[in-house]
């Protein structure tokens, strides 16, 4: 099984489950912070969480990533994306990124109820959140200000 986790993404991935708590792909209507519903431990073979962590508060957003992780089965990878805060401050700092973009990156958009940030992360701190639950961290890369890390359960 493939997962997918997103907050409001327009397009469907093809060959995943898609799990969207505004788009609702296929009717899946399941609560991004608890996919035991729609997901059995140590079962996929990949899992996307994509831009997710950020709308939930620190404890909650590290909670539901351990969650995660129990899905995956032995050999099968997770993929987290996210904003990396380190890189925005850097960027902002050195007047790459104006303060406009620097608030939307931070904070969110607030162009929904939903589109709030709740928190932040850097690459290192979710790496070793990853490999300190047992995962081989396969890849870890930063594109502009946007982090994503593979990992893989042995």
């Amino acid at each position: 099984m493939k997962v997918r986790i997103t907050v409001g993404e327009e397009t469907k991935l093809n060959g995943y489950l898609n799990i969207d708590p505004i788009t609702k792909f296929d009717d899946v209507a399941v609560d991004i912070r608890n996919i035991d519903e729609v997901v059995e431990n140590a079962s996929c073979k990949e899992l996307i969480s994509d831009h997710i962590l950020g709308f939930l508060e620190k404890e909650e957003a590290i909670r539901v990533l351990k969650g995660y992780m129990k899905k995956i089965r032995h050999n099968g990878t997770i993929i987290v994306s996210e904003i990396d805060s380190y890189e925005v401050a850097r960027s902002f700092y050195r007047k790459e990124i104006d303060s406009d973009f620097f608030n939307k990156a931070v904070h969110g958009n607030f162009s929904h109820p939903w589109d709030v940030k709740m928190s932040s992360y850097t690459l290192e701190e979710l790496a070793d959140i990853l490999a300190s639950g047992g995962f081989k961290i396969i890849k870890k890369r930063l594109n502009g200000i946007r982090l994503t890390i593979e990992a893989q359960r042995p």
